[in-house]
């Protein structure tokens, strides 16, 4: 003996609602943003019906978030430098060591990344690089250790 199950689902419309705020860059760092937009709302015929935006849609602006960027941070080293990231990292670890060894030898606690170029950096990288043997030209973790002790002297003595 078989059983025989029936499910039945009435469902008096099916709709599908949705709007979307657009957040886009336009090539010179600006957001723009877009108003609110109805995709669809249909019956069970698939027929069109008409929709018009809530308040809150209208007043919706944007979920965009500001970025948490610290205010005194290393520079992004430039492509320029080398088209190896390895290296253009390293040059950022001996900027950061030596932007932070001025800092020791003036004690202000302004921030110290802003008065090394990435020339000084480049001329200072001779003094950084492997002695070892390794074929790599720095090494890039021990610059990364020098530059994170460094980093928290800083802070221990420039916070509060």
């Amino acid at each position: 003996m078989g059983m025989k199950l029936t499910v039945g689902l009435s469902v008096a419309a099916v709709a599908a609602l949705s709007f979307a705020v657009l957040s886009f860059g336009n090539g010179n760092g600006i957001a723009q943003e877009l108003e609110p937009m109805v995709v669809a709302q249909t019956d069970l015929k698939g027929e069109t019906l008409p929709v018009e935006s809530t308040e809150v849609q209208k007043n919706f602006q944007s979920m965009a978030v500001d970025a948490d960027l610290p205010e005194c941070s290393v520079p992004r080293p430039p492509n320029e430098l080398d088209p190896m990231a390895l290296v253009r990292n390293s040059y950022a670890a001996i900027l950061e060591i030596l932007a932070l060894q001025r800092w020791q030898e003036t004690g202000t606690c302004n921030c110290p990344y802003n008065q090394i170029s990435w020339d000084e950096a480049v001329n200072a990288a001779p003094e950084f690089e492997r002695t070892d043997g390794v074929a790599l030209r720095f090494d890039f973790p021990k610059l990364r250790v020098m530059a994170d002790e460094l980093t928290s002297l800083h802070s221990a003595a420039c916070s509060g």
